[in-house]
């Protein structure tokens, strides 16, 4: 039985046929008879989390003798067994089931189609206490993440590509690009921050790289009694830190932006968020900080213009101003 609504339903239906397949019952079965869930396969319910393109993540419930028991299933076009090896890595490295900040536990890797099994984390997202929560649960969760980040960022084994902020200026060029088509204050804004963008690159050899989450996003952090665990590790690299920390600040005011109508609706959240991190986190880690929120800012005007429908230009002249404004 499979549960899933609106635009979610064409890509759950494609990458749910992985999950009918053979191997990955034969994999269930294992997996669940060496844990001790149950000893035969019982029925299985499949709840569409998060569908993409070219992968989706469903909530893979099974019936045991014991209750309900739920895993996360990610379905992907393509071979992710280094996601399940890196993950196992970082769990090895003080970041598993026992720890304050961890990741879920990775489970199994069925390599045949491309399915990787993983712990379900029971947990209240960030991102709902950021929209919903009284403004004392918006600082202590800030913290927290900031806190997540920063034992990340030192303790986490480096592994996967390096995040060259060169690779990152050929994007941020094709996304200036997109709005000369516009004309009108948005293209002279767009314009004005490649030029602040291309002044302020970091240049080689002026960080030091650390580990890397890749989208670091309140909407990853889950808060589970005294545990904050962040999930989706799928684009792991090798970074400059100030990049992760720009992801979740630009997140967190687009939060804002959207719940309130204002970018500084979680500025003091924002503060919080730095303090934290940096008690422990790598010395001199935010000094390219002002290059990677720009950067993100510019990415999420375009969004708003070219991915939206309808588009919400008024949205993206508020993130062009706030990337200039960062620089």
């Amino acid at each position: 039985m499979m549960e899933a609504e609106g635009e979610s339903v064409g890509a759950a239906l494609h990458f749910s046929v992985a999950l009918a397949q053979r191997d990955f019952h034969a994999e269930l079965h294992r997996l669940f008879r060496s844990h001790g869930w149950a000893q035969s396969l019982p029925a299985m319910r499949l709840r569409v989390l998060k569908a993409h393109r070219n992968r989706c993540t469903f909530e893979v419930s099974l019936d045991t003798e014991n209750g309900w028991h739920s895993l996360v299933g990610k379905v992907h076009d393509d071979d992710r067994s280094h996601v399940f090896e890196a993950m196992r890595s970082i769990v090895d490295a003080g970041f598993g089931p026992t720890a304050d900040y961890a990741i879920p536990r990775p489970l199994t890797y069925v390599p045949s189609i491309h399915v990787l099994l993983e712990e379900n984390v029971s947990g209240t997202s960030a991102k709902e206490i950021f929209l919903d929560g009284a403004f004392d649960e918006h600082l202590a969760t800030a913290r927290r993440c900031g806190a997540w980040l920063a034992r990340y960022h030192t303790g986490a084994p480096r592994q996967g590509s390096f995040a060259d902020p060169s690779g990152l200026l050929v994007l941020i060029r094709s996304w200036a690009q997109k709005f000369r088509s516009t004309g009108g204050p948005l293209g002279i804004k767009a314009a004005l921050l490649l030029r602040k963008l291309e002044s302020a690159m970091p240049a080689p050899g002026s960080f030091e790289p650390c580990a890397g989450h890749g989208s670091y996003i309140p909407e990853h952090v889950l808060l589970s009694g005294r545990r904050t665990v962040t999930i989706d590790l799928d684009e792991y690299d090798v970074a400059d830190p100030a990049r992760d920390l720009a992801w979740f600040i630009v997140s967190l005011e687009r939060l804002g932006l959207k719940k309130r109508g204002s970018l500084r609706a979680h500025d003091p959240s924002v503060g919080a968020f730095l303090d934290a991190y940096s008690a422990s986190g790598p010395r001199d880690a935010t000094k390219h900080l002002p290059f990677y929120k720009a950067a993100e800012c510019l990415h999420r005007a375009v969004r708003d213009v070219f991915k939206r429908n309808p588009p919400i230009p008024e949205w993206s002249e508020i993130m062009l101003d706030e990337g200039l404004n960062a620089l």
